[in-house]
């Protein structure tokens, strides 16, 4: 269920959710540091590995149910754009389930740029979505999943507030 909150002139859900958000590790990675400024209770780092990433995140899910996966990643183009990432390509292509357009809305309401890519790289990032989507898929899971690529930190006016956006959008109870 979404319902508008007038306050903060964004979409949400309005029912509890328990979700895993990811992110590689680096200390330079903007991903990474917005990870580490959500103030929410499940987070996961990613090794910078493509083994390594896909065997931690598969072993998360083995543990957990979620009803989302939200995965960060930093843009490997100096772009001053958000990127939400729709498809993930390996031997396969796997579309993400969640509902992005409600998103990218709240996201230019809060003066971002944001566009929907349908190519969410080759590195480490389309092989964390691409593995995560094919997982899910595999395995019957009622878990929805998207990719967010964010810019650099250089290219991020305040990060801080980039994190309380996203907080106020996935988090609302």
């Amino acid at each position: 269920t979404r319902r508008k909150n007038k306050n903060e002139n964004c979409f949400f859900r309005s029912e509890k959710m328990n979700i895993l958000y990811t992110a590689f590790n680096g200390k330079c990675n903007s991903s990474k540091v917005l990870l580490d400024l959500l103030c929410v209770e499940n987070k996961l780092y990613l090794k910078n590995s493509f083994k390594t990433s896909v065997e931690q995140l598969e072993n998360n899910l083995q543990k957990n149910t979620y009803d989302l996966i939200v995965s960060f990643g930093m843009s490997p183009l100096s772009y001053n754009s958000i990127s939400i990432e729709t498809i993930a390509k390996g031997e396969e292509s796997y579309k993400t389930n969640f509902k992005f357009n409600y998103l990218k809305k709240c996201l230019e309401l809060n003066n971002y740029n944001v566009v929907i890519s349908k190519d969410a790289g080759g590195y480490l990032c389309n092989n964390i979505y691409y593995n995560g989507l094919k997982y899910i898929h595999s395995n019957n899971l009622k878990t929805d999943m998207i990719f967010i690529h964010i810019p650099k930190v250089d290219k991020i006016t305040d990060i801080k507030k980039l994190s309380k956006t996203f907080e106020k959008y996935f988090k609302f109870n």
